[in-house]
């Protein structure tokens, strides 16, 4: 009995753990882009992948008669009432998973931009419209994230010759509001394939 209750412990302290283990993602660019993901493990290499052997073509399967498509029925049926009906119940799920995700990533960035034009006059241009377009989308990721910290060094290169950036962007989520998040989306999406399929 008692060997039995240690096996029950192991087993929630296992899945607690899977659980609530953070999932990583690291994207760094600079000339090319690096990417990197990491669960309960270190962090692994993505990007940049290693070229694949070419593989000899191979023969095209015979095409096979297409079956009946329910999504194209539903819309005969419903019309365009139908349609427009069905696609606020897809985004609101969708909007709902995002939200879900959204309140619980956890994010770090970091930029360091040169701006470098052809001329002084070109490279002040060039500095005014990155700050322009960079410093409102910095704002927005910190409005819809939990954010920790961001950090942008973005400078004019008057002596440079030409543009460097490096972007680096750190995020965590933990898989347990995923997976709540994605169990809602579910439900809601067996609800929208059974109307479809009446």
């Amino acid at each position: 009995m008692l060997a039995l209750r240690i096996i029950l412990l192991v087993i929630v302290f296992l899945i607690g753990f899977i659980l609530f283990c953070p999932f990583s993602i690291e994207l760094i660019y600079q000339d090319e882009v690096k990417l990197k993901v990491g669960y309960i493990f270190p962090l692994f290499k993505v990007l940049p992948q290693k070229p694949k052997p070419e593989k000899p073509e191979k023969k095209k399967p015979e095409k096979k008669p297409k079956k009946k498509n329910p999504v194209l029925e539903f819309t005969k049926k419903q019309g365009l009432d139908g349609i427009i009906e069905l696609l606020k119940e897809i985004t609101g799920i969708i909007l709902k998973l995002a939200d879900t995700i959204r309140r619980h990533l956890v994010m770090k960035t970091r930029l360091d931009l040169l701006v470098v034009g052809s001329d002084p006059a070109d490279t002040a241009m060039k500095f005014g419209y990155a700050c322009s377009a960079i410093y409102p989308l910095l704002s927005l990721i910190d409005r819809h994230t939990k954010l920790k910290r961001h950090e942008e060094y973005i400078d004019a290169g008057f002596e440079a010759e030409k543009t460097q950036v490096r972007f680096i962007l750190k995020a965590h989520i933990i898989p347990v509001f995923v997976i709540i998040g994605a169990v809602g989306a579910l439900i809601g999406g067996i609800r929208i394939l059974r109307k479809i399929k009446q």
